[in-house]
C-alpha cells in the first residue's frame, strides 16, 4: 500500500470582508501571500503562486479548519496565480464569511 502524500498546509488569518469577498493573508514555508477568497457561478478553483509538479490544473480535495474544529471542504482544481492565493468558490463564502474566526488553515491534499 502507498504511504499518503501530506498535504499542503498554509496557516491563514481573514482579516476583513468587502462586499461578498473575504481578505486576509496565508503563510506558506515562511513565506506571506495575500488570501482573496471570492464567489464563483461556475468552475470551483484556488489559485496558488508557484507550480507544484503533478497536480496543476486537476482537482483536489481543499480543507480549510481551525483549531475548533470546524471546518469545511470541497474539491477544488488547481492552477497558478501571479502572486496571491485566490480561492474562487461560492460555496467556502457561504461556509466561511458567518465565522471567519473559526478557520486558520488551508489544506490542498494532493490524489
Amino acid at each position: 500500500m502507498q504511504e499518503p502524500k501530506p498535504p499542503l498546509k498554509f496557516k491563514i488569518k481573514i482579516n476583513s470582508q468587502r462586499e461578498n469577498n473575504l481578505y486576509g493573508k496565508a503563510i506558506f514555508h515562511d513565506n506571506t501571500y495575500k488570501l482573496v477568497v471570492k464567489p464563483t457561478e461556475d468552475n470551483d478553483n484556488i489559485k496558488i503562486p508557484f507550480k507544484i509538479l503533478g497536480i496543476m490544473n486537476e482537482p483536489h480535495l481543499v480543507r480549510l479548519s481551525g483549531i475548533t474544529g470546524a471546518y469545511t471542504e470541497f474539491r477544488l482544481e488547481v492552477h497558478e496565480s501571479p502572486k496571491n492565493i485566490e480561492i474562487y468558490s461560492s460555496s467556502i463564502i457561504d461556509d466561511v464569511k458567518t465565522s471567519k474566526k473559526k478557520y486558520d488553515t488551508v489544506e490542498i491534499f494532493v490524489n
